[in-house]
């Protein structure tokens, strides 16, 4: 099943809730050939899965090992591993009385498995294919990943092997409150240095939200997206209400009031664009830290936000779909 088909069928399952991705439960990232040449620059080993309860505790403490691991190659930069919670309403322009209806609405959810993404970073992708973390991925996750059943009030595993998504990214652009990063030298620094804190830093004193919006677009229109896209990174990470800032200088946090507009900067943002083409297609991931999920709503209904994301939005072919998650795991090579 290819990235665009499982977004379609998600989205019939689950309300559109997020874009678990998958090419087949034997996904493999895509061999280097004339027509998918090398990505330069750093890159993402990105993975989505779906875990049955039975086996969450035990993937998630996979992570761990995971870091140790990878701790210990070459090129490598941070991991990040993060559970989906919920839908931003906002993103697909619902009133705003709906604003952040979906925040939670995936948590406690027994009718499907957990949703999990997993980031992990590297300088080049040379230092990525030579860390092993592929294998890794396919020995240590993938048979945890399949099916349960209730048997006389007890779960059951099954013999349904629940399909998963991989691929490798790279970063157009990035951003924090400070700058926007372009170059891969302060691209580097800034994937070595991500800022998903478990135990958020926020001013909120709250745990950082992530936000991951998944679009496909023509591969055809890559260069000039990718131009339009950074125009977009730049407006949502330099944008806040009220104008003059507030107190902070950053803007005054949102709340989830229908009449409020208040909302912070991002924490960071970041486009990842999918190294190679999925067929004529090509996958982006807009994703972005926040202090709070109200203050991600209201900067979508900032007219600077819009006007900026209206030339963007035009290419968009698959999408959008813009899931929530806590990021459950994080480690920066930064030592």
């Amino acid at each position: 099943m290819q990235r665009r088909d499982f977004l379609s069928f998600t989205a019939l399952i689950s309300g559109g809730m997020v874009l678990s991705a998958c090419s087949t439960s034997n996904a493999a990232v895509p061999a280097v050939n004339a027509s998918q040449p090398k990505p330069k620059g750093a890159v993402t080993y990105y993975t989505e899965i779906r875990v049955s309860d039975p086996q969450k505790a035990a993937v998630v403490g996979k992570i761990d090992e995971l870091i140790a691991t990878m701790s210990k190659k070459k090129g490598y930069l941070s991991i990040s591993f993060k559970q989906m919670t919920g839908e931003s309403t906002m993103v697909k322009n619902y009133p705003n009385n709906l604003k952040g209806v979906l925040d939670r609405g995936f948590m406690n959810n027994n009718k499907v498995p957990n949703f999990y993404s997993l980031f992990v970073r590297f300088d080049s992708y040379d230092n990525m294919v030579a860390s092993g973390v592929q294998t890794w991925f396919k020995n240590n996750i993938v048979p945890s990943l399949f099916a349960y059943k209730m048997e006389n009030g007890k779960p059951v595993k099954t013999s349904i092997a629940l399909d998963y998504y991989e691929g490798v990214f790279v970063t157009a652009a990035a951003g924090d409150r400070n700058h926007i990063y372009i170059k891969q030298a302060d691209i580097v620094n800034f994937l070595r240095n991500q800022a998903d804190e478990v135990h958020g830093k926020g001013l909120s004193n709250r745990p950082l939200v992530t936000v991951e919006n998944h679009v496909m677009i023509k591969n055809r229109d890559l260069a000039v997206f990718g131009k339009k896209a950074v125009k977009l990174l730049e407006t949502a990470q330099e944008t806040f209400m009220p104008l003059d800032g507030g107190t902070t200088g950053i803007g005054t946090p949102g709340t989830m009031d229908a009449d409020n507009d208040n909302y912070r900067k991002a924490v960071t943002t970041e486009i990842l664009q999918n190294a190679f083409a999925d067929g004529d297609l090509r996958a982006y991931i807009l994703h972005g830290t926040w202090e709070s999920v109200a203050d991600h709503e209201n900067s979508h209904i900032d007219h600077r936000f819009q006007e900026a994301l209206a030339p963007v939005g035009g290419y968009v072919v698959v999408g959008p779909v813009e899931p929530f998650y806590d990021t459950i795991k994080q480690h920066n090579n930064n030592a």
